[in-house]
């Protein structure tokens, strides 16, 4: 069973969403850091130009060299004098002109700006709480513009990855359906034909992969014609042979033969009859109308046929065939498909199990053949008609001719096929039959 694929519209949606989000989150990232730059520039020239001029009003009147703003406030220490009148965070700068930030508390962030007027310092310090707010207000604006952008992204991006991959789709929907492919004879001269697949495309690409599928549905209808053109013609002329071949069977046996004679004349027949099973069952199943095929069929006389059939080679091997088959045992199916898989079953058991006996039992629906031989390390212990067709051509070096044979038949038919075999176990394999009621 193959492992399911990922979605190529997914992925593609997916990644276009991954990409807008990484590039709106880094836009958002730098608007961010350069609003913040800028704030913190700011606040620097506003405390050094209000420092300015509390530092001209003081020398004026120093009564009024506070600064009119409740978020500012002006301290002043004399060089070389008792600090003590300074706040503890101003006591540890360095005196030297510049700008400070300092943290006296958690969430609680001053800039200070410092500067000297003769013996004095001067201290501005500036509650930047509102800038603070503002930064804060400002992230939330731009992670919320950054998940709508994520929103919107990725509902459009579906749409733009469905349209995308439009072409895809309708190409595999159209490849997918049930149908004829096209005719050759519907080609036109420029190499399109009615209904081609390029008429899907809208895109350079998926116009070269359309026009690539029309050239082998062409290709492929061309094949199928000629292989049901072999098929009537081998169904139509093969009868009149075997119908001739037939005929002169009886006219020999109406004629004086002895007993070796006699026996190859039977054997010639049984060979004409297998012939004829043959040939139609396999016409069949290359027409891919043995699922149709709902003729009753004597199970009991069915395998009694194809015991006889081969039952000379099984005696000449020493080999015994039982049958465990109910004389009023019916099913429903293509009983010359039935009699090419029982046969190739029996013949591959006789021939290369290397057993001594093989049985034929019917039971609940199902005709298993078993023999005791040696077996052999079969890859897969159960199979069923539907998922046959997906693993034959591995394993037909290791099945053998016989059974790969039983197993596309079995899958044309429609017939669940279970085959358990271990090697010195023996082979066990059951075929699912439709009951004649059913």
């Amino acid at each position: 069973m193959n492992a399911r694929r990922p979605s190529l519209r997914r992925q593609l949606a997916w990644t276009l969403t991954a990409l807008a989000l990484f590039v709106a989150i880094m836009q958002a990232a730098f608007v961010y850091v350069t609003g913040e730059r800028a704030e913190e520039a700011m606040i620097d020239n506003v405390a050094t130009e209000q420092l300015r001029l509390s530092i001209a009003q003081y020398r004026r009147d120093p009564a009024l060299a506070q600064p009119n703003t409740p978020d500012m406030r002006l301290y002043v220490a004399i060089e070389g004098g008792d600090a003590s009148s300074l706040p503890t965070f101003l006591r540890d700068l360095p005196r030297a002109a510049g700008n400070h930030e300092v943290f006296p508390e958690a969430a609680l962030e001053y800039h200070v700006a410092v500067d000297r007027d003769g013996d004095r310092w001067f201290y501005l310090v500036y509650d930047v709480e509102a800038h603070e707010r503002r930064q804060r207000n400002v992230m939330a604006v731009l992670a919320v513009s950054v998940l709508g952008i994520a929103l919107v992204v990725l509902a459009a991006s579906d749409r733009i990855a469905r349209r995308l991959t439009g072409d895809l789709e309708r190409l595999s929907n159209a490849v997918g359906e049930d149908g004829p492919a096209v005719p050759a004879s519907e080609t036109a001269q420029d190499g399109t034909s009615r209904g081609a697949l390029r008429d899907l495309a809208r895109h350079d690409e998926s116009s070269r992969l359309a026009d690539a599928l029309d050239r082998y549905r062409r290709r492929l209808a061309e094949a199928l014609l000629r292989e049901r053109a072999f098929s009537a013609a081998a169904s139509h002329e093969l009868r009149t042979p075997l119908m001739r071949a037939s005929s002169t069977v009886e006219l020999l046996r109406q004629g004086s033969l002895d007993r070796r004679q006699r026996e190859q004349v039977d054997r010639i027949d049984a060979s004409l009859t297998e012939i004829a099973m043959l040939t139609a069952g396999l016409l069949r199943v290359a027409r891919g109308t043995a699922r149709d095929v709902r003729e009753p069929i004597e199970l009991a006389r069915l395998v009694g046929d194809v015991v006889a059939h081969l039952g000379h080679e099984a005696a000449a091997r020493d080999i015994d065939i039982a049958t465990h088959v109910p004389a009023d045992a019916h099913a429903r199916g293509d009983r010359d498909a039935l009699w090419i898989v029982l046969a190739n079953l029996l013949r591959n058991a006789i021939r290369h199990s290397g057993g001594s006996r093989i049985d034929i039992e019917w039971q609940s629906g199902r005709l298993t053949v078993r023999d005791d031989g040696r077996g052999f390390d079969y890859p897969g212990q159960s199979r069923s008609a539907s998922g046959a067709g997906d693993t034959l051509a591995a394993h037909d070096d290791s099945l053998g001719l016989g059974l790969s044979i039983v197993e596309r038949i079995c899958e044309a038919a429609g017939w669940p096929l279970t085959i358990a075999s271990h090697p010195a176990g023996g082979t066990r394999i059951d075929i699912g039959l439709s009951a004649a009621g059913s």
